[in-house]
């Protein structure tokens, strides 16, 4: 799952306990302990990706990882088995978003679309102008406020990226104006987890249409 800035959320979610086994580094536990939650994480969640193959439904293959650690996280928030830690799942979440933002642009092969120059910018000139003209309602829409503006750049880096672009907008946005715990939680669960499901019936029923 995308990352939240730290200062979002550190004040509203209760933080893990620190301790570790004697004589074992703190922090190393600490990490290590994060990392083997979100493994287990992907490691459940790729049985429930197969069980929505087998069912003939068609989604992302995060979309089992996410719905584990959902679980994983409202469990431990309720009984505090694990004691997670915000932070470190946040500097982590900001680790994975640097890093996947990285591949991605290394793995661009732009040159393969040079005759393609022209089409492609009058596109993304068009994409441009219809998410900038669309982003005015959806600040007057979702309350035309701090969060409203949030959760507006949050959308705009959704339309023209994907949700890892969304939470980096919103990472500038809020570092730099203060912390919006609403819109860090629309965009992601929205961007991330709702869109997936309504993409799969939109493109599917399309597909049926025009076959």
């Amino acid at each position: 799952m995308p990352a939240v800035p730290a200062a979002v959320v550190e004040a509203h979610l209760p933080e893990g306990r620190a301790a570790a086994p004697p004589g074992e580094d703190v922090e190393a536990y600490v990490l290590l302990k994060h990392l083997v939650a979100i493994l287990v994480a992907m490691w459940i969640g790729s049985f429930i990706s197969a069980w929505f193959t087998a069912r003939g439904i068609t989604l992302p293959a995060y979309i089992g990882a996410m719905l584990a650690a959902a679980a994983i996280r409202n469990l431990d928030d309720a009984t505090r088995l694990i004691g997670l830690s915000q932070r470190t799942i946040d500097d982590l979440g900001s680790v994975a978003l640097a890093l996947f933002l990285v591949l991605a642009l290394m793995t661009l092969q732009l040159w393969r679309l040079a005759g393609l120059a022209a089409p492609l910018a009058v596109i993304l000139l068009a994409e441009i102008a219809l998410v900038a003209l669309l982003a005015w309602p959806v600040f007057r829409l979702m309350g035309a406020n701090y969060d409203a503006a949030v959760i507006s750049t949050g959308f705009i880096g959704f339309m023209l990226g994907t949700t890892a672009n969304a939470m980096a907008n919103m990472g500038a946005l809020v570092e730099r104006y203060g912390p919006s715990p609403r819109a860090f939680l629309v965009v992601p669960m929205v961007g991330a987890f709702f869109i997936d499901f309504t993409n799969a019936l939109i493109i599917t029923f399309f597909l049926n249409v025009l076959r």
